[in-house]
């Protein structure tokens, strides 16, 4: 029985040292390896809600977190020492994935170069968001196994994402980088970041190392958070209006309650002009050499008065056509480019015409030059202020009406209407669209017009002299200009951007020239007539800042034709 007993215990003993041996070879793997954490821990996602102090597990979390990402920061460090010396705009937004929701609206090189304004702009901390890192740590240990539970992970995923939304928001305050929000606007602006992080969380996860997917976490909810924010906010309206009432603003802004489910990178999708640094340079350069040649042109007299000293209005100065050129659009995408062109080209038609372009089916296809575009493209990318003329040039451009929020009477029948942004490989048509009757083919149904485009950079002296001989004697031009958040809220006045640090820089739109007077260009959106003044507005030509566009007057489109519609092919 002794003996028995003897070997009992021994056995115990085995067993016992053999658990503490294995306690503690498994606790030295977890300290040492880079994806611990992964087991299963109920209360794990609450720890970064818990109170700091020396001895409790989100000590040792943070601890553990800064070992992490040594080498990320490592990685990292040239990077983040180019990105500190960019001023003014921040890097563009980007979800890294092509097909994200939203990121096809944010990423847009034009936001790096620097716009016309002097917004205050705090540098970032160089201390790391501890809090942050731990809401990484929160996320990938509930969602990084394929193991993991869905909804464990889904409840981590959305816990975090209000926490870093208050963190955030609160920074942001602090630091002004947005106005102040109605609880509405919050409210609306929290379900929209959240909603994005839950549905990105997935693709940060699922990257190869943990460099990349804390990269990932950082970038999805910094970014997230100004994507979502608010287009205009309620506080932005009525501080433009106070500085109209006190005579330091030359417009008003309208505010609407329906602004409040708008996001920033909603509003994204109201532009679509896009310039390289090279085309600007290029531009640029070609404006200044013909600036002596361009004034020759001019008289003393006329180059003694401002360019723009009396009211011009291409609607009212051709009123046999003031049916065309009151036409308004509403742009779905990010092709603002093509609503211009389609208008300045219908205008200048029934211009050269002496009015004999007309009729209420006279509206030309705004979506047949974004899906022929000659830069080969997707029918929903930004353009360039020229691509519209050479895309007419090259291939006609047949009827085709608007979007049913444009102005076009109800129940008329064109070539090629309007198509819905979400539609797939859209290519060049060959025939009318399927979902119309229309009495002519495609074929019969071009316009052919041969544009001599020239782009003006503003830098020259000449510039506003070039534009106003432009609109008294041709028609409409295309004009390029960089927009800012206050811009969506325009109601009347000549626009210039609020110098605001909160005013985000949007990107660049293209809109059409209409006329001129004492400090403003005339232009018409294609916002549709429900914004500004019936869809027009007055902007300072110094906002005017990516340039003018001059589509020259039509070559070979008009001689021994015959009306009405279409013009015969002249090329």
């Amino acid at each position: 029985i002794c003996s028995k007993c003897c070997s009992v215990r021994m056995a115990k003993f085995w067993f016992l040292g053999a658990a503490v041996q294995l306690s503690l070879f498994v606790a030295n793997a977890k300290d040492t390896a880079a994806n611990s954490c992964t087991e299963e821990r109920t209360t794990f996602a609450d720890l970064f809600f818990e109170d700091e102090n020396e001895d409790s597990p989100l000590n040792l979390l943070q601890k553990r977190q800064r070992q992490r990402v040594q080498e990320f920061r490592q990685a990292q460090a040239e990077l983040q020492a180019a990105k500190k010396s960019r001023s003014w705009p921040p890097p563009p937004f980007d979800f890294e994935d092509k097909g994200v929701r939203y990121s096809g609206l944010l990423e847009n090189d034009e936001e790096t170069k620097p716009p016309p304004l002097t917004p205050m702009v705090l540098p970032p901390s160089s201390k790391r968001r501890r809090s942050l890192d731990l809401h990484f740590n929160a996320v990938i240990a509930s969602c990084g196994s394929k193991l993991s539970d869905p909804a464990r992970c889904n409840k981590a995923v959305v816990k975090s994402a209000q926490s870093v939304f208050v963190q955030l928001h609160v920074e942001a305050r602090i630091g002004e980088k947005v106005p102040p929000l109605t609880k509405q606007e919050t409210s609306e602006f929290r379900d929209r970041f959240a909603e994005l992080v839950v549905g990105d969380s997935k693709r940060v996860v699922t990257k190869s190392s943990r460099s990349e997917q804390y990269s990932g976490w950082k970038n999805l909810v910094q970014n997230g958070y100004m994507a979502m924010r608010p287009v205009v906010p309620e506080s932005l309206a009525k501080t433009i209006n106070k500085l109209h009432d006190t005579g330091e603003s030359t417009w008003k802004a309208a505010y609407d309650s329906s602004f409040v489910k708008v996001s920033v990178a909603k509003g994204k999708s109201k532009l679509g002009f896009e310039m390289s640094t090279e085309e600007e340079d290029e531009m640029k350069n070609h404006t200044l050499s013909m600036l002596q040649e361009d004034l020759s042109h001019f008289s003393k007299e006329e180059l003694s008065r401002s360019a723009f000293d009396e009211e011009f209005d291409v609607r009212e100065n051709w009123p046999e056509c003031k049916h065309i050129t009151t036409h308004v659009r509403y742009q779905t995408c990010n092709n603002c480019w093509s609503h211009a062109t389609a208008l300045i080209t219908e205008s200048r038609l029934c211009i050269e015409s002496r009015g004999q372009f007309r009729g209420d089916n006279a509206w030309l296809s705004q979506s047949f030059i974004a899906a022929c575009r000659l830069d080969g493209r997707d029918y929903c990318m930004g353009g360039s202020g020229l691509l519209g003329f050479k895309t007419v040039s090259r291939w006609g451009v047949p009827t085709g009406g608007p979007d049913f929020r444009g102005n076009m009477k109800a129940g008329i029948e064109t070539c090629y209407p309007q198509i819905l942004p979400h539609d797939r490989d859209i290519r060049c048509p060959g025939a009318c669209s399927p979902y119309v009757t229309y009495s002519r083919p495609l074929s019969e149904d071009l316009f052919f017009v041969q544009y001599q485009p020239r782009a003006l950079h503003p830098v020259g002296s000449q510039v506003h002299y070039l534009v106003k001989q432009a609109l008294t004697q041709d028609g409409p031009i295309l004009l390029g200009m960089r927009i800012y958040q206050d811009f969506y809220a325009y109601e009347s006045g000549i626009y210039q951007p609020t110098r605001k640090s909160w005013n985000l820089y949007m990107g660049g739109h293209a809109v059409t020239g209409m006329g001129f007077g004492p400090g403003y260009v005339l232009a018409v959106n294609s916002w549709s007539t429900s914004w500004g003044m019936d869809g027009a507005f007055k902007v300072s030509p110094q906002s005017v800042d990516f340039g003018f566009f001059l589509p020259g007057r039509p070559l070979g489109s008009f001689a021994g034709s015959s009306y009405p519609m279409p013009l015969p092919k002249e090329r």
